[in-house]
């Protein structure tokens, strides 16, 4: 059984978390996507298939640290 983990670079920037949405199915690949009180969401995992809604480099595959995705969702 997995256990969960701090996510660091989130709180190293005062995000404060207060909604998390983990997807590990079979036909798609583990990745989460977290929203903090401000309204900002991050992404990380896999993101092969474009699920993480931010672009990855170098023919990555997946992004291990949170990434800020570009995204208004105040209106």
């Amino acid at each position: 059984m997995l256990s969960p983990k701090l996510v660091l670079p989130l709180k190293e920037q005062g995000a404060h978390v207060v909604h998390i949405s983990l997807t590990n199915t079979e036909t798609c690949n583990a990745h989460t996507l977290a929203l903090t009180d401000s309204g900002k969401i991050y992404a990380f995992g896999a993101g092969d298939k474009g699920q993480l809604g931010i672009e990855l480099l170098d023919n990555g595959s997946e992004r291990g640290m949170p990434e800020l995705v570009d995204v208004d969702i105040a209106n």
